[in-house]
């Protein structure tokens, strides 16, 4: 038997995707990217690996392709990335900097 419910869609934690919100601003500055929250008027800096999640989630990349490609870039395993990428999203996300859809 195969239930379904109309209008809802169910997907893997690692499938969740986030946007950057519209009222966050960001920049490149040597090392770090910094954003700027208009809303609240708070600046934030990230290091390379925030910088490269922050494009990731420009791109509309997936939580798991987000471990992916960092574990890629970085030549490190997925299960060394995954909970520093699930738990930094989630910062992003409490911070709301980023909207999930």
């Amino acid at each position: 038997m195969h239930a379904e419910l109309a209008g809802t869609h169910v997907s893997r934690p690692g499938e969740k995707r986030f946007r950057t919100a519209e009222h966050v601003v960001s920049t490149q500055q040597a090392d770090a990217t910094v954003l700027l929250d208009i809303r609240g008027g708070t600046y934030y800096t990230l290091n390379d690996v925030g910088g490269r999640i922050w494009v990731f989630l420009s791109e509309g990349a997936s939580v798991s392709a987000m471990i992916e490609r960092l574990a890629a870039e970085f030549d490190v395993s997925a299960e060394v990335v995954s909970g520093d990428v699930e738990g930094f999203v989630e910062q992003l996300d409490r911070s709301r900097l980023i909207v999930s859809y």
